[in-house]
Formats: C-alpha cells, sequence, structure tokens
C-alpha cells in the first residue's frame, strides 16, 4: 500500500508493506503490523501499535518518533535520514539497523527476555547518538555473572539497581592480573567508570528466580580497543585478564581480520555461577571450534564478561586486544555464549562426585594432524581452577607441564598413546569418571581410562564409568587417557575399507575427491602450514567437491575424516 500522505489509522491489520509519508495512530486505535512501515515523515502513536513481525523504516530526510510508549520489533533509519525519538519509554525486541542518524535520547531500550535479547546491527553505515538502555535476561540471579557495558562513559551506578552495591561483602569486582594474590579488587564506587571492553564481577544475591540487568548510556560503535593487557606471573592470576563485549550485539570470537590479538592466545574462558554457594563456580573454556563443556563457544553475547590470556614469553609480556564491527552477529538468542562445533575427532572425559549430583568438570581431548604435544596458544586452552568445592578439577598436562581444559593432540600414527591426567579435590568422596562425548571417532581407535595406582584399565567406549573413592587431594601421575590403534582389526560391513580419498588445486580453487565411502559422508579440515583452520566442512556424496574458502595462494593440508579412517594430503594453491 502506498500513500503520499499521512497516514491516520484508526483500526487496521497491515500484513505486507505499508507506505506513506508519515502515521499517526490516534488514541483508542489499533494496530497489529505484520509487515514493514515505510515512512518519509514523522511517527506518532497514541493509540495501541502490536509489531511481532516486520519493521517500521525510517527513509525521510528529518524525522521523529513521538507519542506514547511503543514496543517495535525491528527499526531501520534509512542512509538520508536523521530521525529523532522525542519522547520517552519506546522499546525493541529485535534489531536497530542505523544507516542514517539515530538521536536516541534516553528514550529506547533494547529489551532481553528468556527467547532473545534486542540489539544494533554493526553493519549500518551510521550512527546511533544520545543514551539508550539495554537490557540483559539472566536465566537465574544466583551468585556471579561476569558482565560487561556496552556504552562510551557507563559507570557503577548503572548497576545499583540490580545489586546491592552497599552490601557489608562487595558485589561487584575488577580484576587486576599484577597482583600476587587472588587479582580480584573491590569496587563499588558508584561513580567509578565501567571502563570499555573490560569485564567485572557482578554478584546477583542468592534468588534464583530469573532477573534482567540493564544499564544506560551511549553505545560503542566501530573499532574498540583496550589499554594495554599484561602478564607479570604472579602465582594466582598467572596472565589472564578479564575483558568484555563492548558492543550492543553479540561478538564471533572466530572472525577472521575482525581482532587484533597481539601476544593474546586464541581460547576464551567464560564462569558459571555455582547453585549452592554464591560465591563460587566454574569455568568453561573454547578455542579454535571446540568447547570445553559443550556449551561455551565463539559467540559472545552482549554485556558477557569473559577472561583471555595473554601469552607467556619474557616476563612481563605486554598483550594488545582491539575488535571492529564485522566481528558483531545479529544472533538474537546467544544464551550468554555457545559452541560452534569443530569437525575433528573428539572426547570429552567429565569427573564428578555424580553420586551426590555435583556439577561435573570436563577435559576435552581433539586430534589435529597440525598439533603437537607441548601448549599451543592457537590450538589449546589453559584450565582455570574452579572455586565450587562441589567439582573436582579435571586437565591434562602438556608434554611442557601445562595444564589444560582443552587439549588438541596429534592424530595417532603410532599404536598407542597417553595422556596424563591431574585430577584435583577439594572434599573427600565417591568420583566417577565418565566417557561423555567421543565424536567422529574412527571405529580401530580405541580408547581407555588407566588408573595406575588401583591397575585398573577402563574403556570409556565399551565399559561402564570408572567409579572410586578419593580422598582430598591433588591426584597426579595416576590417571592417564590411553589410545591405541588397532588397523589389523577386521572391517565391520560398512566399513571404508576401500574408501579413496584426493585433494587437488586448479585453477586457484580447491577440490576434494571422494569415492567409495561408506554411506557417503566425511568431514574436511583446510589448514595452513602454521596449523589454522581456515576451512571446515561435511561432505554429502562420492565425487568431487569444490572446498570454498578464503583461500590466498600458498600450502595447505586437507584432512579427511571418516568412520575407520583418516586421510591427509598437501595441496599447493596458486591464485
Amino acid at each position: 500500500m502506498n500513500l503520499n500522505r499521512y497516514i491516520f489509522i484508526l483500526a487496521v491489520l497491515i500484513p505486507a508493506v505499508l507506505r506513506g509519508q508519515g502515521l499517526i495512530i490516534p488514541s483508542g486505535a489499533y494496530v497489529i503490523s505484520k509487515g514493514n512501515i515505510v515512512l518519509q515523515a514523522n511517527w506518532q502513536n497514541n493509540g495501541t501499535f502490536t509489531q511481532n513481525t516486520g519493521t517500521v523504516m525510517f527513509n525521510g530526510n528529518v524525522q521523529t518518533l513521538n507519542g506514547g510508549p511503543t514496543v517495535f520489533n525491528n527499526i531501520t533509519v534509512g542512509a538520508n535520514s536523521t530521525t529523532t525519538i522525542t519522547t520517552a519509554g519506546h522499546s525493541l525486541k529485535a534489531v536497530l539497523l542505523s544507516n542514517g542518524t539515530l538521536q536516541a535520547g534516553g528514550n529506547l531500550t533494547l529489551l532481553s527476555t528468556a527467547g532473545q535479547t534486542a540489539l544494533i546491527d554493526g553493519t549500518g553505515a551510521g550512527e546511533v547518538l544520545g543514551n539508550i538502555t539495554m537490557q540483559r535476561y539472566l536465566a537465574s540471579g544466583f551468585g556471579y555473572k561476569y558482565l560487561s557495558s556496552p556504552f562510551q562513559h557507563a559507570t557503577v551506578s548503572e548497576l545499583a539497581d540490580d545489586i546491592d552495591l552497599g552490601a557489608s561483602f562487595p558485589t561487584l569486582y575488577r580484576y587486576d592480573q599484577s597482583l600476587a594474590s587472588s587479582g580480584w579488587v573491590h569496587y563499588v564506587n558508584p561513580s567509578d567508570p565501567l571502563a570499555v571492553m573490560q569485564g567485572y564481577a557482578a554478584n546477583f544475591g542468592t534468588g534464583a528466580l530469573p532477573v534482567t540487568a540493564d544499564i544506560t548510556g551511549v553505545v560503542n560503535n566501530h573499532t574498540v580497543s583496550l589499554p594495554a593487557l599484561y602478564n607479570n606471573h604472579q602465582p594466582y592470576t598467572l596472565g589472564f585478564n578479564l575483558v568484555g563485549n563492548p558492543y550492543p550485539s553479540p561478538i564471533d570470537w572466530d572472525v577472521s581480520g575482525g581482532w587484533t590479538k597481539t601476544n593474546i592466545d586464541d581460547a576464551i574462558y567464560y564462569f558459571n555461577a555455582g547453585t549452592a554457594d554464591q560465591y563460587t563456580g566454574t569455568y568453561s573454556s573454547y578455542i579454535n571450534g571446540v568447547s570445553s563443556d559443550g556449551i561455551a563457544g565463539n559467540i559472545i553475547g552482549a554485556m558477557q564478561g569473559f577472561f583471555v590470556h595473554v601469552s607467556d614469553g619474557a616476563y612481563p609480556v605486554t598483550g594488545a586486544l582491539s575488535v571492529q564491527n564485522n566481528t558483531r552477529v545479529n544472533d538474537l538468542n546467544p544464551n550468554f555464549h555457545k559452541e560452534y562445533p569443530n569437525l575433528s575427532p573428539m572426547l570429552r572425559l567429565t569427573a564428578a562426585f555424580a553420586d551426590e549430583s555435583y556439577p561435573p568438570d570436563p577435559v576435552v581431548v581433539y586430534f589435529e594432524d597440525t598439533a603437537s604435544t607441548r601448549f599451543e596458544e592457537r590450538l589449546d586452552a589453559l584450565k582455570r581452577l574452579n572455586t565450587d568445592p562441589r567439582a573436582p578439577n579435571l586437565y591434562a598436562l602438556s608434554t611442557d607441564n601445562a595444564m589444560l581444559s582443552i587439549c588438541a593432540w596429534p592424530t595417532l600414527k603410532d599404536s598407542t598413546g597417553a595422556i596424563p591426567l591431574v585430577l584435583q579435590t577439594d572434599r573427600a568422596g565417591w568420583i566417577t569418571f565418565k566417557g561423555q562425548d567421543l565424536e567422529r571417532i574412527p571405529a580401530h581407535w580405541h580408547i581407555y581410562l588407566r588408573d595406575t595406582t588401583a591397575k585398573v584399565t577402563r574403556s570409556l567406549q565399551t565399559e561402564a564409568p570408572y567409579r572410586l573413592y578419593l580422598n582430598k587431594g591433588e591426584y597426579k601421575n595416576r590417571f592417564y587417557l590411553v589410545f591405541q590403534r588397532k588397523d589389523n582389526a577386521g572391517p565391520d560391513p560398512g566399513s571404508n575399507n576401500n574408501a579413496v580419498f584426493n585433494a587437488y588445486s586448479a585453477a586457484g580453487r580447491l577440490y576434494a575427491n571422494m569415492q567409495n565411502v561408506a554411506a557417503g559422508r566425511c568431514y574436511i579440515t583446510v589448514t595452513n602450514l602454521l596449523g589454522q583452520v581456515i576451512l571446515r566442512q561435511e561432505l554429502m556424496g562420492n565425487g568431487v567437491h569444490e572446498l570454498k574458502g578464503p583461500l590466498s595462494s600458498g600450502l595447505y593440508i586437507v584432512s579427511f575424516y571418516a568412520p575407520q579412517l583418516q586421510y591427509a594430503k598437501k595441496v599447493l594453491v596458486t591464485q
């Protein structure tokens, strides 16, 4: 519907697109919009407006949004428009895209619910000026949450309606890795800044019901940089720095070219509040498409704080971290953090006081052709120790004694390999080891947990979980993950015994060819000689497949993963 005049609406259902100079909804009128409304002039709602889908688009030159409080689904400000929100109480459920200028004036709230959190689209070529309020839904208000501010000049006072800044035990902390003891520093002065791209630990109390936190300010946009980060190699902080998402939208940690990470490891670390003690919790980690717990991932929600590690070296090590708009994603429900899958063979082993239904602690091992047995900043995630005494601490040890929550290991080439594990418990009790997830493990690989003290070897693939009683303490040089290849086992029906793989380049393009693969399905990864994963892809159907990715001239390793078989080939690509 196209109307070259102001539209006065009494009652209407808008199913598709409504175009007009401006729109006035009089008092008592009711409008339901399922489509787009495109305006060249002003918006004035004095009645009732309901929009579950669709967008209100401001495409004029100078426009105002006024009238009574209105809940919008999407708002788009056109490239030539300056739109000013002049009345209070307006809110947004989904996406705000500004290709022009939106003057918010403190009159717009980005809503957050259990289902989704509104965001500002980072692809917009324009600006959003003036104060905006952003909400963040939390499924439980129990204990500490790691938060960050998406605004330029917000202060601690913004959290006063969410946490008790005057409590006898401080409820807000910043993190200082240079301290010799605990890195946590009380930070409850209402006038202190919530620094851009810094993370904070906020204690929301003992209530288990959902809460919605909110902060108000002028949003960050474009490139955001932290002051220098450091690793002073202190015995407690160990070079970890608490940072945060600086934008009013989720961001992708894995976006190539969107980050500057100088002397920053590739892993990120999240905190998960406990359910029994409001001051403790557990940590999860993510790196290279692998999640320690199956939840932590590369998508970092708005207002989310997280740890990064400044690389080890000649101390003190100086790191730099900055982020650009192209890392921002329009994910309305990132669940604060979620996993992006890696296609390599992977296993997740957990240890827990399972008899008491206490939380498990996982360690993940995955296999990469380019991995080594030493700690590698681009492939491995370090272990941040849990503070919840109900959860043990389980981690792998690299050959240079790094404590790993995620361990990249060379693809098995010998008949047997072993990874030492360490278990720490803050209480005595019955511990259960369980092979929680074994994914894409070739059929001729056999994986065991070995207890050298009890002289027990337990298959993680075919036997029941391993249960034993342990006293409080650290258990080192006792538990091992053991891997064995048994290539002489007879092929199963539907095996890949006769499978053929090949990879080659032609005219600057990369191709994979698979033949005689059972079910016509396999996974591939493409890595450069630095071990960086350029592409992951699932191939469906025997034959030739083009591997489309950001490939420049150079030498690449194409790895195929199919049941009972792995194959890798180096391919030279010339552009």
